[in-house]
């Protein structure tokens, strides 16, 4: 093989690895120097799961996770969603209401069809795996978004998307 042609090839496979990365730390980095303007919301209210079992929010901190934590990781996740109802939606669909519905079933946002016919509810199970690897658990969807590994980490955000968007 050519030199130049093998060295090239190998900056096609580093480049494509590495801008998912960038593009996650130009958000995140987008996203420190804007702030945040919102007020923190801690109503008691219950929340309606998927299966019509009642949860209250402190059951969420103590079961779920830590949504203080998910508060802080959810900054590489707002320059693309809204929370609360009436936002605008932004590069992805507003996220208010969002669990228990079905899967690119928010109006006024253009879904990837693989979503919309995916026939998923945002229930927790579900919602963990997207959040792990959106690719895996719907391959060709439009979220460009590599995924959150770290278990806790994923509990902690869910828990404060659950507290945050009801």
């Amino acid at each position: 093989m050519i030199p130049g042609l093998l060295l090239t090839n190998r900056l096609i496979q580093l480049m494509r690895k590495s801008i998912p990365k960038l593009l996650t730390i130009l958000s995140f980095l987008i996203l420190v120097t804007c702030g945040n303007s919102e007020k923190e919301n801690h109503q008691s209210k219950d929340l309606m799961l998927s299966d019509s079992s009642d949860i209250k929010l402190e059951q969420i901190d103590s079961n779920l996770g830590d949504p203080s934590k998910g508060k802080r990781l959810f900054l590489q996740c707002r320059a693309c969603h809204s929370l609360k109802r009436k936002e605008p939606h932004k590069i992805g669909p507003n996220l208010y209401n969002f669990f228990g519905r079905k899967a690119g079933s928010q109006k006024k946002y253009k879904y990837s069809s693989q979503l919309t016919e995916s026939g998923i509810m945002w229930d927790y199970e579900n919602l963990d795996q997207w959040l792990e690897n959106p690719q895996a658990l719907i391959p060709e969807n439009k979220m460009v978004y590599v995924g959150m590994r770290n278990p806790q980490d994923r509990e902690d955000l869910i828990a404060y998307l659950l507290k945050e968007t009801q």
